[in-house]
């Protein structure tokens, strides 16, 4: 489940053992489709999401990587909403096991 492309961008950003909020994100993030496109969902200089990405047309997305960038996004500060039915509607098994174990991850229940 941990990947290289994980891995780097915890190692990009610096981020601390303890930052659950941002290695939920960024293990959201190590998805082939958007690790690609984190540049453009994620600053490494100022250590924070770009939520306007989203609407702004800066980064093209389908239905489904949306969803997972949704999940992200507000497992990292809770701010924006992902529905649970929504979310999961459609992924696929990888997909699907990746947003769990980031869940997991984020509340401490990674054992």
């Amino acid at each position: 489940m941990y990947t290289d492309s994980y891995t780097e961008l915890l190692i990009k950003d610096k981020t601390a053992e303890t930052d659950v909020e941002r290695k939920a994100l960024f293990l959201i993030l190590s998805n082939d489709d958007l690790f690609g496109k984190v540049t453009h969902l994620y600053d490494f200089q100022e250590h924070s999401i770009k939520p306007d990405s989203l609407d702004n047309g800066e980064v093209d997305l389908s239905s489904s990587s949306r969803k997972l960038v949704m999940a992200a996004f507000n497992l990292f500060n809770g701010h924006y909403t992902a529905d649970i039915f929504d979310t999961f509607a459609g992924l696929d098994d990888e997909n699907f096991d990746l947003v769990i174990q980031a869940i997991k991850i984020r509340f401490n229940k990674d054992k």
